[in-house]
């Protein structure tokens, strides 16, 4: 009994070069599965901040700055194509505000306004000065009376001493301590002027004040009121105690307490 015959491969002879090669791929050791050196990717900066730039936040504020790029570049834009856009805006407000203090209503405010500030002033000169106004004319009296009524204020004449001159006076020894003062007061003024009060100082002989004493219009018996012009004189007792101290000489002073 015979068997078949079997097709076994035939090795086939290689070249030189192609056999070499074999052999040192195959003296070549092979690194074991598992143990294979990691391969780090070389990344740019630009590369990471645009990986970093992903998140919500990061990518909200982007597209902020981005809006507020393109709207500085509109403006930009704007002023180079205008200009005169700046004046005319200024001009138009300027224009805007006159029209608005033309316009009859403000005007009729601003005059009423006006009328008041200047009857407010008046009311004020008139009280601060009506003593003056009084004795200038004598018709305004009941006005500037009826005036202080509210503002309980009085009207009594007007104190200018400077007008007040006094014209002749003597200073004579009665009996004791009784001494006889005369004077006689002028007034230059046009208009009623109040009758001011006398101080009296007593001198010795060198001339220092021994005693001062006032006399009010009421302790000289006179008027209240020294007419425009006038003179008014009297005859004044005095009693002087000067404690032993001799009396040589005398003064006076016509002034408004």
């Amino acid at each position: 009994m015979g068997y078949p015959a079997l097709d076994l491969p035939t090795k086939t002879a290689l070249p030189v070069e192609d056999a070499e090669s074999e052999e040192r791929a195959e003296e070549q050791p092979v690194p074991p599965v598992g143990f294979a050196q990691p391969v780090t990717p070389e990344i740019a900066p630009e590369a990471l901040a645009l990986v970093e730039d992903h998140s919500p936040a990061a990518v909200l504020q982007a597209s902020t700055r981005k809006r507020s790029s393109v709207r500085k570049a509109s403006d930009a834009v704007d002023e180079d194509d205008d200009p005169e856009a700046g004046q005319e805006v200024s001009f138009v407000v300027a224009a805007r505000r006159k029209a608005f203090w033309r316009r009859p209503m403000v005007r009729t405010v601003l005059g009423v306004l006006l009328l008041m500030s200047v009857a407010v002033l008046a009311l004020q000169v008139a009280v601060q000065e009506r003593d003056r106004l009084a004795a200038m004319d004598a018709r305004a009296r009941p006005w500037l009376m009826a005036l202080c009524a509210p503002l309980h204020c009085e009207i009594a004449p007007p104190r200018q001493i400077a007008d007040v001159v006094i014209d002749s006076s003597s200073f004579n020894k009665a009996r004791g301590d009784s001494y006889q003062l005369a004077l006689t007061m002028k007034s230059k003024a046009s208009i009623p002027l109040a009758m001011p009060a006398v101080e009296l100082t007593l001198t010795d002989a060198q001339d220092q004040p021994v005693l001062r004493r006032v006399l009010l219009p009421t302790d000289m018996g006179a008027p209240m009121e020294l007419s425009a012009g006038g003179e008014w004189s009297a005859s004044v007792s005095v009693i002087v105690t000067t404690g032993g101290a001799r009396v040589a000489g005398y003064r006076l002073l016509a002034f408004y307490p």
